[in-house]
């Protein structure tokens, strides 16, 4: 069996729009590689319901055409089944000196047993290291 990666929502983002950053790196072909990656190893995307919320607000799919946009690649997904607890969160936030809504993300990983966050913004989550590791696309496809 795979690994199950935490998808954050800046990855699918930039993979739908095309997104370069300023750096003039190319973020939607390294989503795209490390979708590629996840297919054809058989790794597991989890996606929480916050997940789709930011994807919605950002980008204005709904949670359906998500689902059926990684069906179109056939990446395997699975939704988070396990919430954790205020406490949990709030433990998480207190104890890493990170933002509620990140902490929400790290406890979500933790709590449905992600190998690793997968995310463009490292530095909202690098502090809750010790708790799961975070590591943007092309890292993975470098490490593994």
């Amino acid at each position: 069996m795979g690994k199950r990666f935490y998808l954050d929502s800046n990855v699918f983002i930039s993979f739908i729009r095309e997104e370069i950053d300023s750096a003039f790196n190319l973020r939607y072909v390294d989503s795209e590689n490390f979708f590629a990656f996840c297919r054809k190893e058989k790794h597991a995307l989890v996606l929480s319901g916050l997940f789709f919320k930011e994807v919605n607000k950002v980008i204005s799919l709904k949670k359906n055409d998500i689902l059926e946009e990684f069906k179109r690649h056939e990446i395997e997904v699975t939704e988070a089944e396990n919430r954790p607890s205020e406490e949990s969160v709030s433990k998480i936030a207190k104890e890493c000196k990170i933002h509620f809504a990140d902490a929400v993300h790290v406890a979500t990983a933790l709590e449905n047993k992600s190998n690793a966050i997968i995310t463009w913004n490292k530095k909202d989550f690098i502090k809750a290291v010790k708790f799961v590791p975070c590591l943007t696309p092309g890292e993975v496809l470098e490490r593994i």
